[in-house]
């Protein structure tokens, strides 16, 4: 697997500054003609379609990687738009993160004080053909980096990702053998609360408070960027909380479009609810961290676990009210969301039919 780590730019001189965020501007132009020209007329990576941009500053090899990732990016974005069904929208790239593959970006040990130094390859001089003197910047490493760096087998790509003030480092790092003992945990994922594992805890109340926060500033703005930023920070938190050492397999919900469609229990008011809510981030968290941990991440399907008895089995609307769960045959009563958990769990298992609700969980009424 592949991990991709963060590290700040923030040690360059400010000649180098501007040196890379001109090269930043002609690679943005050049992947966004490309994409522009390919969403016209297909083509592939060969010559006649990489002359199509006549280069302006651009390196040959600048241009090959622009049109590389051009054809990436509209690929991943059809294959998305066939799965979910939707219409396929031509891509903009302006103030996106670029990715530079080895032909252009080199990452090398540092001298002195400095643990590497990433080298790019600048613009073009005038009209000649070969890219011009790299641009080094150095930077430090630090806990995370160093973490994954000291993994059995683990190495350093060449490449990266370049953002505005970072770069992403590309960390390649066989694949880890799963755990064989640990218990099996469910997690259901909710609004009101961020989780609620299959054993009762609850993580992350403050979730919604956090998702109101962001729907109260102006869009576009900083304070709405800052409040992106404190919501992804707290998910990455909580997201840690799981007993991470202590479980071999995380049964979690395969959730898609909650905000698209016009279903009868989606309509507009909850799609406006739910639209700074990121589930994806949650999902790609404990994708993360199950690797990182040796856990087997089983995904089950979402529908009705808050609907679904687990001490009978009876399904039907009328049993949730809220965030109350008393199903009307039984009478069982839990919290909506660990009836929730628990159906994943069982799920996770492969047998929802079957009661698996914990003795210290049973509340009939």
């Amino acid at each position: 697997m592949v991990r991709t780590i963060k590290i700040s730019l923030g040690l360059m001189t400010q000649t180098k500054a501007r040196k890379l965020e001109a090269l930043r501007q002609e690679l943005r132009s050049a992947l966004q003609f490309y994409i522009n020209s390919l969403w016209k007329n297909p083509g592939r990576l060969d010559a006649q379609t990489l002359n199509r941009f006549a280069g302006g500053s651009l390196s040959y090899r600048h241009r090959q990687n622009s049109l590389k990732v051009a054809l990436e990016i509209i690929s991943s974005n059809k294959k998305a738009a066939r799965a979910l069904g939707t219409y396929v929208r031509k891509p903009h790239v302006m103030d996106r993160a670029l990715s530079l593959s080895s032909l252009v970006a080199k990452i090398e040990k540092g001298k002195n004080s400095f643990d590497y130094v990433l080298k790019v390859s600048s613009l073009a001089k005038g009209d000649c053909p070969r890219h011009g003197r790299p641009i080094v910047i150095p930077f430090k490493s630090h806990k995370r980096l160093n973490y994954w760096l000291q993994q059995p087998g683990a190495k350093l790509l060449q490449g990266c990702i370049l953002g505005n003030d970072w770069a992403g480092l590309w960390i390649k790092i066989p694949t880890p053998i799963l755990k064989e003992e640990g218990k099996i945990l469910g997690i259901d994922i909710g609004l009101n609360k961020l989780l609620v594992d299959s054993d009762g805890k609850q993580y992350g109340k403050e979730i919604k408070l956090i998702v109101q926060s962001i729907k109260r500033k102006q869009p576009g703005s900083k304070s709405r960027q800052r409040a992106h930023r404190h919501r992804e920070n707290y998910i990455n938190k909580i997201m840690k909380e799981l007993p991470w050492d202590k479980i071999s397999v995380l049964g979690i919900e395969d959730l898609k479009n909650l905000k698209k469609g016009k279903r009868k229990n989606r309509g507009k008011n909850f799609r406006k609810a739910i639209a700074p809510w990121t589930y994806p981030q949650v999902i790609a968290r404990a994708q993360l961290l199950a690797q990182e941990n040796r856990v087997r991440l089983v995904t089950v399907d979402p529908r009705n676990t808050s609907r679904h008895c687990p001490h009978c089995g009876w399904e039907a609307a009328e049993n949730r009210k809220g965030e109350s769960f008393s199903c009307v045959k039984c009478h069982y009563s839990n919290d909506a969301d660990v009836v929730g958990a628990l159906n994943v769990l069982a799920r996770t298992f492969g047998n929802s039919q079957e009661p698996m609700v914990p003795e210290s969980l049973c509340a009939v009424s």
